[in-house]
């Protein structure tokens, strides 16, 4: 029988951190523990936390810690890791809820295939403003061994859809604190190396995005442009022993990236980037960036795969 650890880094916001909890309340199987890390001071997240923790008690067993300065998410998801005492770790955003299967789900595919080390789910991609309303639906698709596949395209996804065997984790290196931005990828291209991937085939994440694209934390382009340079050397190597292919798709999957995360921000800027993609592998995701962002939104109300 496997034991989850469930690892929820938070900053400044207990409001989102109590739906975040409460969606783990609410999970048909319970985690064996949630760590929950807070990256710096804050006095309101700690009273909350405080007060939660005796209310948890037969729920699961529950603990906080505590960074006194801001470390970062990565610094804090590490730290929240090597406390955890379950085989399973689950990852959590504090932006982001589960649906009552997630862990559930997640624990099956471990138990179909021992070479199985990680997991993931599709998402529901809801604004902060409305998360009962799903805009649209992003599904888990590929599976199996990914290496190097994986190097196409974060095909895995966002922190919070995934379940990773502690060993896997730890072998992969956990999370790049040197990165701003596309740490999940990151991380999934080293553990796609010592392990098969599989996926739930449901959507049990709700993924939040801002209604106020200025408000998205992951919109930030200096981050994401310097992530793109790190990744980029930090890979070189590795990549120049695989094809020119999967060389230029990496790449182009990179600057698409980067393009959508700031398409709502800064549409110039995405347009350059949405360019850079196409140079390196053309393909209909970066073309359809050179919509301006009303456009795009207005067209994607039409798109199948959305409803509540």
């Amino acid at each position: 029988m496997n034991n989850v650890s469930v690892i929820i880094p938070t900053h400044n916001r207990p409001h989102l951190l109590l739906l975040a909890l409460q969606s783990i309340e609410e999970q048909k199987e319970k985690p064996d523990e949630v760590i929950v890390v807070m990256d710096g001071e804050d006095e309101e997240t700690e009273r909350f936390l405080n007060s939660y923790t005796s209310y948890t008690s037969e729920n699961f067993a529950f603990r906080h810690i505590k960074i006194p300065e801001s470390q970062g998410a990565c610094y804090a998801r590490n730290l929240g890791a090597s406390k955890a005492e379950g085989d399973i770790l689950m990852f959590l955003d504090d932006d982001d809820t589960w649906e009552p299967e997630k862990i559930q789900e997640q624990l099956k595919q471990f138990e179909l295939n021992n070479d199985v080390g990680l997991v993931y789910s599709g998402k529901l991609v809801v604004y902060n403003t409305n998360r009962k309303k799903v805009i649209r639906k992003i599904p888990a698709k590929v599976k199996g061994n990914l290496y190097p596949k994986i190097f196409e395209d974060n095909y895995i996804g966002t922190t919070s859809s995934v379940a990773i065997k502690k060993d896997v984790f730890n072998k992969a290196g956990g999370f790049d604190e040197n990165l701003p931005a596309m740490q999940d990828y990151d991380l999934w291209i080293r553990c796609c190396e010592w392990t098969k991937v599989a996926h739930d085939n449901q959507y049990n994440v709700r993924y939040t995005i801002a209604k106020n694209a200025s408000n998205q934390i992951s919109g930030k382009s200096e981050n994401h442009h310097r992530a793109l340079t790190y990744l980029f050397e930090k890979y070189r190597e590795v990549l120049e022993s695989k094809s020119s292919t999967l060389q230029r798709r990496f790449r182009s999957s990179r600057f698409l990236h980067l393009s959508k995360a700031v398409h709502r921000n800064n549409y110039l800027y995405s347009l350059k980037y949405s360019l850079k993609s196409i140079y390196y592998y053309p393909n209909i995701k970066a073309v359809a960036l050179f919509l301006p962002p009303f456009l795009l939104a207005f067209i994607s109300l039409f798109q199948p795969g959305r409803g509540k």
